[in-house]
């Protein structure tokens, strides 16, 4: 493997970004990200053109994108929606879904084989332990009152797979979820609920919890009767997710949530639906007719939001947009936050020496990926050998749709 000198770029590190800096990759690892360097003798150089340098992004909450979900994914599918990712500068991501039987059965098959399994970090379930009235794009036959036999049923489809799971902390039974979770390495999210925020409290008492899709089906912020979404924002122990599309989240709460929340414990997540990434229309999912805008994917018979059409590269540019975050900021919170939540942070998520060579080259408006590598690997893109010229537009896999 050639080392690598990714030069003349904007170097974006956890609390800062290095113009013109310098990043060396070799043996799979990053030995130096920071102010300038001259390229090492034997090495490969990678002309940034003050493009952003920046770690892999991760796509913690994913339902699909591409025209491809997991119900109907197939070995040679979830290659091709590995690779889509890959050219939006996504290395990692974690599937997510409805708790359905079968296709937790599936997915567990596949990445018993699948080529690209050591970029997939496991599975998210939404429920089945929700609240029926927040059930939101969760399908009716998916939810059901706590059952600790059930939640070990689950886990042991999935092979051990499962690392996050949504629950609603006012359903009766619901303080015994947390601890019988994590028995299973399971990390408890909650979500998809009507909890007040003391409510929430007295079920999360300890350890860390996650805050699924943070506004998005949940009970709010009222001023007499703070519900789910204020423990997330307030409590430290959580890690609250958020779609910063514009759609699932005005940009006012963004703005909100940005302010009210330390910027390492918010995770971006585009809440991706099949639909993501291809043009506006109708498409099925999970046997049900969706409708694919600019703005989001919904359930054509009701108009329920269920997912996002964009996916995390372009959320974290429309994240800046709407908040004000530096962009070092916000690419955190998709990759370390993620990383760092999913017990990874010290080996994946950033541009540190030490860790594993997950590096993606954006344009300045995050539209289009210059190139990608994958422990130390250039997968997406070309080197330009010991030359300073720009990769030309045929060199560059396409843009991803603008939605707004």
């Amino acid at each position: 493997m050639t080392p690598i000198a990714l030069q003349h770029g904007e170097v974006l590190l956890p609390d800062r970004s290095i113009v013109d800096g310098t990043v060396l990759l070799t043996e799979g690892r990053i030995v130096y990200a920071g102010p300038k360097r001259k390229t090492p003798r034997g090495f490969s150089e990678f002309d940034a053109h003050g493009d952003y340098v920046a770690p892999g992004l991760i796509e913690m909450h994913l339902h699909g994108a591409d025209l491809i979900g997991w119900q109907n994914c197939t070995k040679d599918r979830l290659e091709r929606l590995a690779q889509t990712l890959l050219r939006h500068g996504i290395v990692r991501f974690l599937p997510t879904m409805m708790a359905s039987e079968p296709v937790l059965r599936r997915m567990t098959a596949l990445l018993d084989r699948a080529a690209c399994r050591d970029r997939i970090l496991g599975l998210y379930v939404e429920g089945p332990f929700l609240n029926p009235d927040k059930r939101g794009g969760v399908q009716k036959r998916f939810v059901r009152p706590v059952d600790l036999d059930y939640l070990a049923q689950l886990q042991e489809m999935a092979g051990g797979r499962i690392r996050l799971m949504t629950f609603a902390p006012e359903l009766p039974g619901a303080e015994r979820l947390p601890a019988a979770m994590r028995r299973l390495g399971i990390t408890p999210c909650v979500g998809h609920s009507l909890a007040t925020a003391s409510q929430a409290a007295t079920v999360c008492r300890t350890g860390p919890f996650g805050c699924t899709h943070l506004f998005n089906a949940m009970s709010g912020l009222d001023h007499h009767e703070p519900g789910l979404a204020a423990f997330g924002l307030n409590q430290s122990r959580v890690v609250v997710e958020l779609n910063p599309d514009g759609t699932h989240v005005a940009p006012e709460l963004l703005q909100v949530a940005y302010r009210a929340k330390p910027a390492d414990r918010i995770v971006l997540v585009s809440d991706a639906a099949v639909s993501a990434g291809v043009r506006p229309g109708l498409y099925r999912y999970m046997g049900r007719v969706i409708r694919s805008d600019r703005r989001g994917a919904y359930y054509a018979a009701d108009g329920t939001l269920i997912g996002g059409s964009i996916l995390i590269d372009r959320g974290v540019f429309r994240f800046t947009k709407f908040t004000g975050a530096p962009i070092h900021q916000a690419v955190r919170m998709a990759s370390l936050n993620p990383a760092r939540f999913l017990g990874l942070g010290r080996r994946i998520g950033s541009l540190e020496p030490g860790k594993q060579a997950d590096v993606a080259v954006f344009s300045r408006t995050f539209g289009r990926v210059r190139a990608v590598f994958f422990n130390g690997e250039q997968i997406v893109g070309r080197i330009a050998q010991g030359s300073r010229r720009r990769l030309s537009d045929s060199d560059e896999p396409p843009s991803p749709a603008e939605t707004r």
